[in-house]
């Protein structure tokens, strides 16, 4: 599959399961997951090497910086991979505990996290060189910095969010949808360490040219939007049934 498709696949199904969620909006312990996918999706869209040829020119004639629609893409991820948290501690904690940890372990180091970005992303190739997919922009010192400071932050945020997963697995009712959660995650992990490999290793980089990255990161935007329209399916067939 090429990359063309498979991200028209991803995002198909991002969008079909914004669609079968979309009355959790207004729902307190739903929005997290369904923010999750539309913030994924939006990711993925910028990402894309349509939106750098588009979205990307327009921003580089205001700004004179390249590249930025990527940047932006990587600050939703890391706001997509925080609202996975919340929604796995949401269901283990009460509020309070809830949020407490929220705060200190999740929004302190995300927040910390998207100027130090954007600092190493202004300072090398990141901003200066050009490519329609961002993942095959040669790597500098800074853009190396860039994309450790990125991929070791999602790997901490969904390694955090796998814990509260493997605790939620533990009760019958939810070990399947925990299940494909805690996959979509490891793809997600699989994704950010070969990044952080390729950043530092320039030959394998050329010969891995971005196709890998893309796919575990695919796999795992498709996973988490497909298992959160099945759980939310799951739920309106329950309250359907108690309803009568």
């Amino acid at each position: 599959m090429g990359l063309g498709a498979l991200i028209t696949v991803t995002l198909a199904c991002m969008a079909w399961s914004l669609w079968i969620r979309r009355v959790t909006w207004g729902c307190r312990w739903e929005i997290a997951a369904t923010l999750n996918i539309a913030l994924q999706f939006a990711a993925v869209l910028l990402m894309s090497p349509l939106a750098s040829e588009t979205v990307g020119r327009w921003l580089h004639s205001l700004t004179g910086v390249w590249n930025l629609e990527d940047y932006i893409g990587h600050d939703l991820y890391v706001v997509a991979a925080s609202a996975i948290v919340y929604n796995a501690l949401g269901r283990l904690q009460d509020d309070n505990a809830m949020q407490t940890a929220f705060k200190q372990y999740v929004e302190r180091p995300a927040t910390l996290c998207i100027p130090l970005l954007l600092a190493a992303f202004s300072l090398g190739n990141g901003a200066k060189v050009y490519r329609s997919d961002f993942f095959t922009v040669p790597t500098d010192f800074w853009l190396s910095a860039y994309w450790l400071l990125l991929c070791g932050t999602l790997i901490y945020l969904l390694g955090y969010g796998s814990r509260a997963l493997l605790v939620l697995r533990q009760d019958p009712r939810s070990r399947r949808i925990a299940n494909i959660y805690l996959m979509a995650s490891a793809s997600g992990i699989t994704a950010c360490v070969i990044r952080i490999v390729t950043a530092y290793v320039p030959a394998l980089q050329e010969l891995e040219g971005g196709k890998l990255v893309w796919f575990f990161a695919c796999v795992c935007g498709a996973g988490f939007a497909l298992t959160s329209a099945h759980s939310w399916r799951i739920k309106t067939k329950w309250f359907t049934r108690a309803s009568h």
